[in-house]
Order: structure tokens, then sequence, then C-alpha cells
């Protein structure tokens, strides 16, 4: 994964190794983060809310597809006003 962020005064890039997060450790995290701050002022959702460890894997597992799919193209592009942009790259 590349994080790449220009501004109008320096440009600078993030390499961080997909399977660091992207992998069943990860969705384990994520699943007892987003299910543990359901209700607070973090992430207001309904109550009874919760993601499944399974849906969680489902969505890292197409996350690495995108990654064969989108070779070359950023998963985010944001541009400002301000002419600042910040690409992300799988």
């Amino acid at each position: 994964m590349r994080i790449k962020i220009s501004t109008s005064e320096r440009k600078f890039s993030i390499w961080l190794p997909t399977c660091l997060f992207v992998n069943s450790l990860g969705a384990a995290i994520c699943t007892k983060v987003i299910n543990n701050s359901t209700g607070t002022n973090e992430l207001s959702i309904d109550d009874g809310f919760k993601v499944s460890y399974f849906a969680v894997r489902r969505l890292f597992k197409t996350i690495r597809k995108c990654r064969h799919i989108l070779h070359g193209q950023p998963l985010v592009s944001v541009n400002s006003v301000d002419g600042d942009v910040v690409e992300i790259w799988i």
C-alpha cells in the first residue's frame, strides 16, 4: 500500500506492506474496534448493530483482489481546493 501526499510546499510517500493490515489478525482487530465503538460518539450506528468477523474477512479478500484489478491506478484520489493531493494505491 502506498500513500502519496502532495502539497504546494512538499511531497512525500508512505510505503506500507498491505499484508500487515489485510490479514486474519487485522480482521479480528477491525471487528473488535467496530463492535466496541458502536453507539458511542465515534461511530453512531443503531443499537444492536454488529459486524461479523467473516464479513470483515470477505471485505479484506475483496481489497486484495482489487490490488490486481487496479494495477497502476490509485484506489482513492482526493484533490483539495488548495491544490493538495492525497492518493492511495493498494
